[in-house]
């Protein structure tokens, strides 16, 4: 793969982010403040940042270090630390928005305490078990699971709600649906990232991967903006 290969996967994702920003900034401006959702599109400002500040590394290897030579002896040369900086708070913020909109308090007080227990133990993982710049597939897994359990707790809440009969205006629907698919998606095939690369022929498995992210990337962030945008002329319920 090189560059224009690489930016043909990575600048739809980017702009789609992008865009939910901008569509979340829109929303509180349109909508006016509301904690749980400004400090998830804080959350989103975050992201871009991520993604920007990780094409630097990127367009260095990839120019063979024509650009932004800096990096070529660097252990900054690839931009796996900010993947592993995303991995830890991921989960984390994700987590937290949607305890926002949980009634059982018994519930929210278990998962304030795992996600005290998943910080801790993914930083151990991440930092002292690996190192900075190598990631560690079991906080990704950890942080899905945590993810997952919050959004089913969500949507068993939702259910058995009267919000239920008016989820057309209903803002974390939007945000619940988008990042259910995500990582449902791609989950198992960033786990087992670190075992497949081309270079040892397996090619069709790093394909699938990219093609697999790109696909959830854009429909995930579509979510957000569609929910930006339609709540922002619904009544609000958030």
């Amino acid at each position: 793969m090189g560059l224009k290969e690489y930016f043909i996967f990575a600048f739809p994702c980017f702009i789609f982010e992008a865009l939910a920003l901008l569509a979340g900034i829109y929303y509180l401006n349109k909508k006016g403040p509301s904690k749980p959702i400004q400090f998830f599109v804080w959350f989103l400002l975050f992201v871009v940042i991520v993604e920007f500040l990780g094409f630097f590394s990127i367009i260095g290897y990839f120019s063979d270090y024509q650009y932004f030579s800096f990096f070529k002896n660097s252990s900054f040369r690839t931009n796996t630390w900010l993947t592993n900086v995303y991995d830890i708070i991921n989960p984390l913020v994700t987590c937290i928005f949607f305890l926002y909109y949980l009634k059982n308090k018994f519930f929210i007080k278990i998962m304030k305490g795992l996600l005290v227990v998943f910080f801790f133990l993914a930083f151990y993982l991440q930092y002292i078990n690996t190192s900075f710049f190598n990631n560690s597939p079991m906080v990704v897994l950890l942080g899905t699971f945590l993810i997952l359990l919050v959004l089913f707790q969500f949507f068993y809440e939702l259910l058995k709600s009267d919000i239920i009969l008016k989820l057309k205006g209903y803002l974390p629907i939007y945000i619940a649906v988008g990042v259910f698919v995500f990582n449902i998606a791609t989950t198992p095939l960033t786990i087992f990232s670190n075992y497949f690369s081309p270079s040892e022929g397996n090619e069709m498995y790093v394909n699938l991967q990219l093609y697999t992210v790109l696909i959830s990337n854009i429909f995930m962030y579509s979510c957000f903006i569609l929910g930006f945008l339609i709540c922002s002329r619904k009544k609000k319920y958030s």
